[in-house]
């Protein structure tokens, strides 16, 4: 175990075995840390934040941001915050209380990830993407740099979104009322710029072309396609530039051999 002497620990937060904790580093109350986990300088750890073996923290990361504004009574209590084992939280990254991420979760640098967003196994959310909280992601799910997922959002298993894609949860804002994001289910594919507004449901297996505008549900295994999106032709009409096959089957299939490796 290394702890630097400029690291502040509480003496109630629990550390396993080789724990490496850099210097400015802050440790709160009722923290665990699992084995052979690596915290760079200057991350702070709010109370209640359990972190999984084989974990590195990065630079200047925040976790277990308080929830409520700028100050909390003596009466609060922080809600856990899981990190799953085998994750990589890169430097600048912000997450707040009350989420949890499964085995293998990645971020990119300066993400913001807010209370109650709940991401299965494997999942990695890109440079300056948020989540704007109470989101529901399942396993194997990839967010690429500046995505923007609102609350309410619903998400299954095997889906990619892509640069500056977004969802929306209110459908006349600033109002608050019957605010529900989309819902997209198991292998969806988003392009670069989309937008998908509230309360659309985008079948299984469906492309969303770049900088599509979705206002309608999407059926599976669709291509849709312009502002407002329309359906052009079925996912495995579309053919690879490079071998004459189904083009995405090319790209499942790069993400399968990835996913075997990573396990």
């Amino acid at each position: 175990m290394t702890i630097s002497p400029l690291a502040s620990l509480d003496k109630e937060a629990k550390l396993g075995q080789n724990v490496q904790v850099a210097a400015f580093v802050i440790v709160s109350s009722g923290c665990k840390i699992g084995d052979n986990v690596s915290i760079e300088a200057g991350t702070i750890i709010y109370e209640n934040v359990e972190i999984g073996d084989n974990t590195h923290i990065g630079a200047q990361c925040v976790l277990g941001e308080r929830l409520g504004g700028r100050k909390v009574d003596s009466s609060y209590i922080n809600p856990k915050l899981l990190i799953g084992r085998d994750s990589v939280i890169r430097s600048g990254t912000l997450i707040y209380a009350g989420c949890s991420f499964g085995r293998g979760f990645q971020t990119g640098s300066r993400a913001i990830i807010r209370e109650e967003s709940h991401f299965g196994d494997n999942c990695s959310f890109g440079a300056l993407a948020q989540s704007d909280g109470y989101v529901k992601i399942g396993n194997n799910c990839r967010f690429h740099n500046n995505v923007f997922i609102a609350t309410y959002t619903t998400i299954e298993d095997n889906v990619h979104f892509y640069p500056m894609s977004c969802t929306t949860d209110s459908l006349h804002p600033p109002c608050q009322i019957g605010r529900e994001g989309p819902y997209f289910e198991a292998g969806v594919i988003v392009g670069a710029k989309v937008l998908v507004l509230p309360r659309v449901r985008v079948g299984a297996g469906a492309i969303l072309a770049g900088a599509a505008v979705v206002s309608r549900d999407v059926p599976p295994g669709m291509v849709v396609v312009g502002n407002p999106a329309k359906v052009v032709k079925k996912k495995e009409d579309v053919r690879c530039h490079i071998a004459n096959r189904p083009a995405y089957e090319v790209a499942l299939d790069s993400i399968k051999e990835s996913l075997q490796k990573s396990d």
